[in-house]
Formats: C-alpha cells, structure tokens, sequence
C-alpha cells in the first residue's frame, strides 16, 4: 500500500519537473453560471476541491492537513480545465457515475502567454516531494490541499507557478488547476462558450460517457 505522505517533502530534496503550457493551447471548462458567472471567473471560496490552495481558517505557510473552514480568500482563487472533454466529464460527473446536465456550460479557454505549471504526473509527483497516490488520487482532500498550498507558497522550491498539471483520479487523463497568478493570462470568445446540452456535443458526450462507463440522463 501507498504511503500518504503530508509536507513538507521528507524524503531528500525536491528536484521539481515542470510543463510548459504554451500560449494559444485550446482548454476546455465546465461550469454553471449559478456558481460561475462567466467562462473565465475563478473560484476564491475554498477550500473544496482537490488542489484548492484557499487557506481557510488555515493560516500561511501551515501545512498540517486538515478540514479547514471554507471561506473567501481574497487573495487566492483557483479554475480547473482539461484538454479533453472525457477528462472534463468524469471531474464533474465521475463520482455520481451519471451525466446529468443542467445549466451546465463549456468553454473553451486559451492562455494568451506560456504558463508554467508543476508537473505532478507520474514521477513528477515523487519530484516534487510527494507521490501520486497522495496527491491526485487520495480521497482525502485536506492532504492534496496542503501540498496545493506548499507548492503555492514555496517559491524558493517551485518558482511562481501559475499552477499543476496532473492525471485526474477518475480516467487517470489530464487535468490542470490553475492558480489565480494566470487570472488575466487567459482568454475565451464569446462564440465558443456553449450549453453543454447543445446538440454539436451530443454525439462527443455520448462517445466520452460510453468509454467511461457512466450513464447519461437523456436531455434531447
């Protein structure tokens, strides 16, 4: 069995590997306008997610994991996309094992500039002092949400990056957190935001829902 290993790294000195998102790279978000008004806005509430860096009633450089109480940061805000509109679905649908789409929205999305993520695929994990089982698979969200923070806040380690790049725990495809550093480094046309009901995406969700054993609540 995998350990689950907490920060710091304790097992020699991070030698952190790094991907570079290039600019123009087309990334797909799913969202809803209820949560989040437009493709582009980022979440400060938190933390709730897997690699959500919110500090909660945390306090800075504190890396004991932990339920922390959820709440506004000003200062951090976290959006998460994907390559593939598989890995999209399953991030958002995977735990309930069916799609059901309801005001749910898709974007596609572009950084204007190269970003710099860490790469925590793979043996990038072990790289950067953790391991993947601990980072993108665990259920525990508290343990991937301190590491999230260490990442965040050891520049000396991990430089100013703008977020991570990872393999989700649903279909092991990738998946990207990006951290408000890149806020105003992406950018998305008015024309390429759809429902996700739409009918120019059916025949593509039914294809993703179908490889990925989820069911699909018939919405046409």
């Amino acid at each position: 069995m995998v350990k689950l290993i907490a920060p710091p790294p304790c097992f020699g000195k991070p030698k952190p590997k790094f991907y570079n998102l290039k600019k123009g790279t087309e990334l797909l978000r799913i969202f809803r306008p209820e949560f989040s008004p437009t493709a582009l806005t980022f979440r400060f509430w938190g933390p709730l997610y897997r690699f959500d860096h919110h500090r909660g009633d945390c306090p800075s450089f504190y890396y004991e994991p932990g339920d922390y109480q959820q709440c506004i940061d000003q200062e951090r805000g976290i959006y998460y996309v994907a390559p593939k509109l598989s890995s999209c679905l399953v991030e958002i649908f995977g735990d309930v094992g069916c799609i059901e789409i309801t005001d749910h929205q898709i974007a596609i999305v572009t950084p204007i500039r190269n970003l710099k993520l860490l790469d925590v695929r793979g043996s990038g994990a072990m790289r950067a002092g953790a391991n993947e089982a601990t980072l993108a698979k665990t259920e525990k969200r508290g343990l991937s949400q301190a590491w999230s923070r260490y990442f965040y806040e050891q520049q000396v380690i991990y430089s100013e990056i703008h977020g991570l790049i990872y393999c989700n725990a649903h279909n092991n495809e990738e998946a990207i957190a990006i951290y408000e550093r890149a806020e105003y480094l992406l950018v998305c046309q008015k024309e390429n935001v759809l429902p996700l009901k739409h009918e120019l995406l059916r025949g593509s969700i039914l294809k993703a829902a179908g490889e990925n054993n989820l069911g699909v609540i018939p919405y046409w």
